[in-house]
């Protein structure tokens, strides 16, 4: 009897305000494409989710049933973000105007789910893998209040409910990064600085493989 194959679902998002291009979802179809070579065994799905209430947190539902993913990756990019930023706390709250310049129905992203839900992944792990490789990396408490909060509270709420012990988890990266030479950014590029794409694709398969035990 051959090994049950191990599904991985790999998301980031389009553009919003102030932000007109969203580097997560190239890094995420390049990341989803680095790991189907390293770990054929696996299924690898990746996805660009639109910056928008109604429906990035019911597409991120509507995947882990249907893929049932051993991990769910989620990248978005941070104005404050320096590196890597692993996100260890998904709160139950949502704010801000979305893509399409529309706010949330409520102040909450489920009126009677938990206030707040840990990650799924091994942020330790992930963050000690990182710093190995020079890549600059740290743990955060806080994931804000807009999409990318609601994604990795939906995310960790389907893998709970799903019951198969799958695995979620949201990771920041600074909103300068750019997938081919620019002009100067300004502090945003500032602060990418130091971490080039190329390199933010080679941490995200980091990440993969610490979440898969490789």
């Amino acid at each position: 009897m051959s090994p049950a194959r191990c599904a991985v679902l790999i998301t980031g998002f389009g553009p919003f305000p102030g932000v007109p291009r969203n580097v997560s979802a190239l890094l995420a179809k390049q990341v989803g494409d680095e790991i189907r070579q390293r770990f054929p065994s696996s299924d690898i799905a990746t996805a660009a989710l639109p910056t928008e209430w109604d429906i990035a947190p019911e597409r991120v539902v509507d995947l882990i049933c249907e893929l049932r993913p051993t991990l769910a990756l989620h990248f978005g990019v941070s104005d404050i973000a320096q590196g890597f930023v692993i996100e260890t706390i998904a709160r139950n709250q949502a704010a801000r105007l979305d893509a399409s310049g529309t706010l949330p129905l409520l102040p909450v992203i489920e009126p009677f789910g938990p206030d707040e839900m840990p990650t799924m992944l091994p942020a330790g792990r992930i963050w000690a893998r990182l710093q190995r490789l020079g890549l600059p990396a740290r743990l955060s408490r806080d994931a804000g209040t807009y999409l990318c909060n609601a994604v990795f509270y939906r995310s960790v709420l389907a893998q709970r409910e799903l019951g198969m012990g799958g695995r979620s988890g949201f990771v920041h990266l600074p909103v300068g990064i750019t997938s081919t030479p620019g002009p100067d950014a300004g502090l945003a590029g500032q602060r990418a600085a130091r971490l080039t794409f190329e390199r933010a694709k080679q941490g995200g398969v980091e990440i993969v493989a610490a979440c898969l035990n490789h």
